[in-house]
This record gives C-alpha cells, structure tokens and sequence, in this order.
C-alpha cells in the first residue's frame, strides 16, 4: 500500500514523500520512495507502483534483483549434482561458463548481445565452433530450467536470438564425426604402458581390463563406472545401464544390453567386492590413458574411441544395425554410423554372396512430393518425431510415411538408388534403416503385415499404389 507524509524542507518549501510497500507472509518484500513538490505528483507516482507491483511476476523480478548468472548456474550444477544427473561433460560446460564473464551480468538484464560477446571471447581463446555451441546449449537449459522448475522471471530468448548471428559468424556449428580408430600396434603399446603401471606400488585400477571392456561392450566410461552387480544377470549374461545418455529421454533411460565376447569374460574375474563392478574414479582412469598415450606417442587418440572402435568390430563381425544398436544404446542410425569405420580388409573375412541374377534397379521417381498417412503431413513432421534434422537424410527423399499414435509407423526412403524402410513399433521412435526391395515391401503390404491398425486396412492400399510407382 502506498503512504504520503507532508515534510518541510530545510529552505522552508513543502514536499510530498510518497512511499509504496508490499508485504507477504506479513514481511515486506518490496519498498520503493520518491519525494514530490506536489501532493498529487506523489499521489499520481505511488498509483502507479503499484498497479506495477501487482502485476504477475513483479516481486519475483524484484527479488531476483542483482542476482547474476553465475548464481543461477552454480544453483543449477548443484540441483543436478544431488540428483546425480550431472555427467562430466556437462559438469565440465557449467564450471566453463561460471568462470567466464558472462557469469557476473544480472541475470534479468542478460542481452543477445552478451551472448555474442561471450562467444567471440571463447573463440578468440581456441575454442572451436562445437565447444562453443556447448556454451550456448547449456546457458540456453539452465535459463529453461530457471523458468521452468524455479518459477523465476528469466528467458531463453537473449540466447535464442543470438543463436543465428553466432552460427553466420562461424562461432558455434556442430562437431565433426571422428573416424580415429585405434591400431592393433597403439593397443599393443598402451596396453603394455598400463600393465606397467598396474605392477607400480598401491596400484589398484585393472586399467587393461578397463581398456578392452571398453572395447568389447562399446559402453561409455561413465557408463562402465556405473555398472552394479545388482544389476547384472548372468543367466542372460546381460547388464542393465541405469539412466543411460539419451538425446529424448533426459530423466531416465535404464537399458539392458548383452556382454559379448570377451566384455562378459572381464565381468567375470572382477573381485565382487563393492556394488559397483568397476568401483574406481573414472577420471583417474582416463587420466592414465591420456598419460599412456603421451607417453607411447599414440597421436590423437581420446578413450571414447574405444566405444568407435567397438561399435566397429561389431559391425565387421557382421552384426546388423540393429543389433549393434542394441549394444550400443543408438536410437539412430544416422548417430550410429558416426562411430561406424569399418576396416577394407575386414570385408576379406566376410563369405562371398552367392551371384544372383541380374535384376534391374527400380526407377525411383526424383520428383513430386511423397505420400504421409495419419498425424504425418510433410517431411518436416517425420523427421521431428524422429529427432532428426533434414541434412540426416544425407540426400534422400520419404517416399511414403505413415503414422499412427500408440499404433507404429512406417517410413520407406530412398538414398543414393537404394530402398529403406523403418519400422516402429507402439509408441516408440527410433531411426533404424533397413535396406529392402520393392516386392518385399509390396509382399508385406499385400499380406496385411503392413498398413493394419486395429484390424483396419489404414495405408496398405496407398503404399502399394506408391510402390507402383517406383518399380520392381
């Protein structure tokens, strides 16, 4: 409520002292004065206070006040730490960002400008464009979170406004797919450099076993610093990953997957003495394979190559793509194959396909626009339900889509004169390609294996008229 108290000043003219106060929980959260020549000046000010003051959200900007970014950070770290959803990389960005300048702006007078500023300073240090765009994403969800869970009066707008002028500038991009794979020569050495060190005095790390574990079961290292015998079964000789990395699924992504070869084998021979199966501080064991790496003059490689390496082997092994995704935890084939090198002379160990007669390649139409069925309209709606950005379909074109809630889906492309189809069951979106044929799918359609949602012929009829437009 607003007072005004009448006072004489000391050269003997009258003044109007206007004074608004807002209580809650009987506390005063906000007050705010100013002195008038005038009793209606004050009157007229301390109306419009508080009209101000009762406005959604006003107290909570008057009480966030001076409080910086870095505040907001530091309380966001902190909530992510006890919920232990803080993952090292993250953990990494936001101590980056808390030392950065950009930590001490109030966090309501936070600008796109400032953004901008903070990442040519990130540039101009060495940081690449993928390091930057690091910054920006997770500034972006502490802000979202903020918002959100905090109920505070910030916005993610100054940093999505900047997103385009940082992205133009050559700031921010996306990083580049790493095809390093580690020869047998580079193991052989490490691998010797760290038995080495496991004979040392106190030494207490199985960094060997640590080392093809990674390889043999293409878990992440937080991942294998994870693993509980709990959650072991060794009946199925599988191992459940509890809240495994996922791009959709930021709360929980619990994944049972199988332990291959010699993955089970390591299992196996760990002393089960504390509930964790590799119960030691993961950033001592990438420490010491940075230090092998020097120390063997093994250029460039990083231990999360070793998940590329395994993803690998897999594949040359001839497992398909989805049962490596399986093992891996991929959701996407176009994520997947960004950790897919495959050695030339691993295809010598592979049998020959039998010689299959001649069969001309289907015409697939390049122009006109495909056939979508259900809540699927355009392209654009296909690939955001998958999570996907244009440039995934590496070229290719939907030819037909169709989709229906709680009921699957069904998308046939085509790449570079090769037919795919994905298949989703229920709910579930995951971007798995299939190479298939024309009468395959056709076969399928005719069959009622495709197109039946609750009994109804719903786009079994619509893909076998797109199919006669492809070809045999």
């Amino acid at each position: 409520m607003a007072t005004i108290t009448k006072y004489r000043k000391r050269n003997g003219e009258l003044s109007y002292s206007a004074q608004v106060r807002v209580k809650q929980d009987g506390k005063v959260v906000f007050s705010k004065s100013r002195s008038f020549p005038t009793r209606d000046a004050a009157e007229s000010w301390a109306k419009r206070i508080e009209v101000q003051s009762a406005e959604p959200g006003f107290i909570e900007r008057h009480k966030l006040g001076k409080v910086t970014i870095g505040e907001l950070l530091e309380r966001y770290r902190d909530e992510l730490t006890e919920a232990g959803r803080l993952g090292r990389s993250k953990g990494y960005v936001l101590d980056l960002l808390l030392r950065s300048s950009i930590s001490e702006i109030a966090a309501i007078n936070l600008t796109s400008a400032d953004v901008v500023e903070h990442c040519k300073v990130r540039a101009a240090a060495g940081a690449g464009p993928a390091t930057v765009q690091q910054d920006v994403i997770y500034l972006r969800t502490m802000l979202d979170h903020a918002a959100r869970a905090w109920h505070l009066p910030v916005s993610v707008a100054p940093v999505d406004a900047a997103s385009a002028p940082v992205r133009k500038l050559g700031l921010t991009g996306k990083s580049r797919s790493r095809s390093r794979r580690p020869t047998e020569e580079e193991l052989e050495l490490l691998l010797g450099w760290l038995a080495s060190r496991e004979a040392g005095h106190n030494a207490s790390i199985p960094h060997r076993d640590i080392v093809r574990f990674a390889i043999a079961s293409a878990m992440r290292l937080g991942e294998i610093g994870r693993i509980e015998w709990a959650d072991l079964n060794e009946q199925r000789r599988t191992v459940m990953i509890r809240q495994r990395k996922s791009p959709s699924n930021k709360l929980t992504n619990d994944q049972e997957v199988p332990l291959l070869g010699e993955a089970w084998e390591i299992v196996a021979r760990q002393p089960r003495t504390e509930a964790r199966i590799f119960p030691y501080n993961m950033d001592s064991v990438s420490a010491a394979f940075e230090r092998g790496c020097k120390a063997m003059g093994v250029i460039d490689l990083r231990f999360h190559d070793l998940r590329h390496e395994g993803a690998s082997r897999l594949f040359e092994q001839g497992y398909s793509i989805q049962e490596v995704a399986l093992v891996t935890g991929h959701q996407s084939w176009n994520n997947l194959k960004r950790y897919t090198q495959l050695k030339p002379e691993s295809l010598h160990d592979k049998q020959p396909p039998r010689p299959a007669p001649p069969v001309a390649l289907p015409e697939i139409p390049v122009s006109g626009a495909g056939v979508f069925v259900g809540r699927w309209h355009c392209e654009a709606d296909v690939l955001a339900d998958y999570g996907l950005d244009a440039e995934d379909l590496d070229g290719g074109r939907v030819l037909f889509a169709a989709s229906h809630d709680g009921h699957g889906a069904f998308v046939l492309f085509e790449e570079a004169g090769t037919l795919y189809q994905v298949v989703s069951d229920g709910a579930v979106r995951d971007w798995l390609p299939e190479p298939t044929t024309v009468n395959k799918v056709r076969h399928r359609a005719k069959t009622g294996k495709l197109g039946m949602v609750n009994g109804r012929n719903e786009y079994g009829n619509a893909l076998i008229n797109v199919l006669a437009g492809v070809g045999s």
